[in-house]
């Protein structure tokens, strides 16, 4: 438009304006002050919008299960067929193609072990979920530095236009350690002293460092399921195959009779025992489950009363969410489900992949005998158990007894040594210890004690869920939930193993059926009275693996000092043998091949790991991970910056993950309807 016409229309519009009354010269004025100010609200709201996103908090969506149990990536719910444990499995690897090249068809429950056939035909529920969607505070550490065992987002080192979210474990300044499933730190000047002195000199009191401990909070955000006695298994049941909680005394080859009864039915478990005689009654909980051929039988309603009641089997870092059973997508569909068959709508609602056809032959929710030789378990095909032993538990006893019990004790055995808590129920004292042939001394300082006494709300003639652990090297309490701070003259209930364990001891120990240690590693005893066990719910604490390569089925063992100490080399099929035989436990050289790895970070570094050790891709192992994997330089300097660094410089720190705001919706019996449960502050 010319300058001449613009005037036109202008000189044409204040005409017009000048032939309406005042009223309607008011309306107008109005009129467009009301829009103008219309359109300023949503530019600044739109502006308010961008900065909140950009400096305050940020909504994310997790790919992937590198933080499972603790945050979920893509995954499926299952509740087990047989025991009706809750549980998730990774499903990622559905997504890692536009077209779906590998199906998530089963998992196994962590409670009892069965392996769960999925209806992905017929079940809703079955499908794959995208992952959790979390609100991040990119403002919380510009007031405050982050903290120890915080849920971080940074940009990840090897590619830092991609957010990764992890648990931050080492801080700037400290040389960090992982050994046999803990993380220990010390100061960079105390390592640079260790090693300026000969190790010929040092050896005796090298040290670690000191054993990175969580607060109870966090150390239960971060358990993993292991045994819960209210879900007893049906076919199990009608099997009567033994249960994992047995009677036992000191020296018995076998079953003691006139001890503990042990009742079992589809509500769960229940233990009761006569005491009145005085004597001390224990009660062991023995991990077993049924082989594949087992379960069959059972199945089948073929008794299995012939399995010994003390076999057992050691605890491992075996991971539910990683026991994803798999096959290649030709094995159920014809047509695979793909990103391009979903509309947009359902993108906005979370579906990625959709579409697909299956085959005739794929049997929905059928026994994954089905697929014979073509199910793989897990990404390394070993996820039926764990590859290490895990000695740090948490158990929980709900347990009442009669108005004249005197004692009950609940004990956690690792590496041989017992560690208890005795409760007088008259008094409600506590005491708690660890012993090996001799008594470990708690040390704070200078305070040294060789037990520890507390006050209890616990008396004869109640009803309590009591709560014990032995978790990094030191012990906690928990009555009806509550915390019972294990403390007594500034001296804590925390312990140094070396003390009275050589390096070659920390292995598990077994000495037969009257003495089983690790092999039955949890136990509760109760002098006086009567009393009735209602439930035991076992967890186990987090297993970090020793390693520096992801390459190498993520273990901790040293294959060239397997083969030097063994003669030959070790499948890790044949490790996870050894774990089910207590009988060859203490001659086995597996232990002492356990390697320990260390990161030095410097100032402005930090150490993120996740959850999920066995499956993450973090500060242990990313480290030249593009150039491994052929990403060659590319002209962008900056993109390589930290290629090859095992830390997260300051800089590439996002922000702390505050809480799951948005986990998957359920598609069944209502569509959309919302999983409020897993909606909460992320610990």
């Amino acid at each position: 438009m010319t300058d001449d016409a613009k005037t036109s229309l202008q000189a044409k519009q204040a005409a017009q304006f000048n032939e309406m009354s005042v009223t309607q010269q008011r309306a107008a004025i109005f009129r467009m002050q009301a829009g103008r100010e219309t359109m300023e609200a949503f530019a600044v709201a739109f502006i308010l919008a961008l900065l909140f996103r950009a400096f305050v908090a940020e909504a994310f969506v997790i790919p992937t299960g590198s933080m499972a149990p603790s945050l979920m990536g893509a995954h499926k719910d299952i509740t087990c067929s047989q025991c009706g444990h809750a549980f998730q499995i990774g499903a990622s690897l559905e997504y890692k193609a536009d077209t779906t090249e590998r199906v998530v068809v089963g998992g196994i429950c962590p409670n009892c072990r069965f392996e769960n056939p999925l209806d992905l035909a017929g079940e809703p529920n079955h499908t794959t979920f995208n992952g959790d969607r979390i609100l991040v505070s990119k403002f919380a550490y510009t007031i405050r530095d982050p903290e120890r065992w915080d849920v971080i987002v940074f940009k990840v080192p090897v590619n830092p236009k991609q957010n990764y979210i992890k648990r931050l474990v080492g801080l700037p300044g400290e040389t960090l350690t992982v050994h046999n499933g803990d993380v220990f730190a010390m100061p960079n000047q105390e390592a640079d002293r260790l090693e300026e002195r000969p190790l010929a000199d040092s050896s005796a009191d090298r040290r670690l460092g000191q054993v990175l401990r969580k607060d109870a909070r966090t150390l239960r955000a971060m358990a993993h399921d292991v045994y819960d006695s209210r879900q007893q298994a049906t076919a199990l049941l009608a099997a009567k195959y033994p249960s994992r909680l047995q009677p036992w005394q000191p020296g018995a080859e076998e079953v003691p009779e006139g001890s503990w009864r042990v009742e079992r039915d589809d509500s769960g478990l229940n233990a009761t025992v006569d005491a009145t005689d005085g004597n001390e009654h224990w009660l062991r909980y023995f991990h077993r489950w049924p082989s594949k051929a087992e379960w069959a039988q059972a199945q089948n309603g073929v008794p299995l009363t012939n399995v010994d009641p003390y076999s057992s089997r050691l605890i491992t870092d075996f991971h539910a969410y990683d026991a994803y059973l798999f096959v290649p997508s030709s094995r159920v569909y014809d047509i695979p489900p793909s990103r391009q068959r979903v509309s947009r709508l359902r993108r906005l609602l979370g579906t990625t992949h959709g579409g697909g056809v299956f085959r005739p032959g794929y049997r929905s929710g059928e026994s994954l005998n089905q697929f014979r030789s073509s199910l793989r378990y897990g990404l390394y095909d070993l996820a039926s158990e764990g590859m290490h032993w895990v000695g740090d538990l948490i158990a929980d006893f709900e347990l009442e007894t009669s108005e004249d019990a005197k004692q009950a004790t609940f004990e956690i055995v690792e590496a041989g040594l017992r560690h208890r808590c005795v409760i007088d129920l008259t008094t409600g004292q506590a005491t708690v210890s660890v012993a090996g042939d001799a008594r470990i001394d708690f040390t704070s300082g200078d305070g040294r004690r060789d037990e520890i006494v507390v006050e209890t709300p616990v008396r004869a003639g109640g009803r309590y869920t009591v709560g014990f652990s032995n978790c990094d090297d030191e012990l906690m309490l928990w009555v009806d939930g509550a915390v019972i701070p294990l403390e007594q003259d500034g001296v804590f209930a925390q312990f140094q193993p070396d003390d009275v364990l050589a390096p070659a001891e920390r292995r598990p120990h077994y000495d037969g059926p009257g003495n089983p240690l690790d092999a039955a590693p949890v136990g509760l005893s109760v002098i006086g009275g009567t009393a009735t066990l209602h439930r035991l719910e076992l967890h186990r604490d987090k297993y970090y693996i020793a390693t520096k390569n992801a390459e190498d089925n993520m273990i901790d063992y040293d294959a060239s000092d397997l083969y030097r100490i063994n003669g030959a080399p070790l499948r890790a099929v044949e490790i996870q043998q050894v774990m089910a035989e207590p009988a060859i436990w203490d001659q086995f050289p597996l232990w002492s091949t356990r390697r320990a790895v260390s990161f030095r970070l410097e100032k402005d570094q930090f150490f993120p790991m996740g959850d999920n050790s066995p499956e993450s891709l973090d500060a242990r192992c990313w480290a030249g991970t593009k150039e491994r994997f052929g990403f060659g330089r590319s002209v962008d300097a900056d993109a390589y910056k930290f290629a090859n660094a095992p830390y997260v410089p300051r800089d590439l720190l996002v922000g702390r993950a505050l809480m799951v705001f948005w986990p998957h919706p359920w598609k069944s019996p209502i569509p959309l309807t919302p999983n409020v449960k897993d909606i909460g502050l992320i610990r």
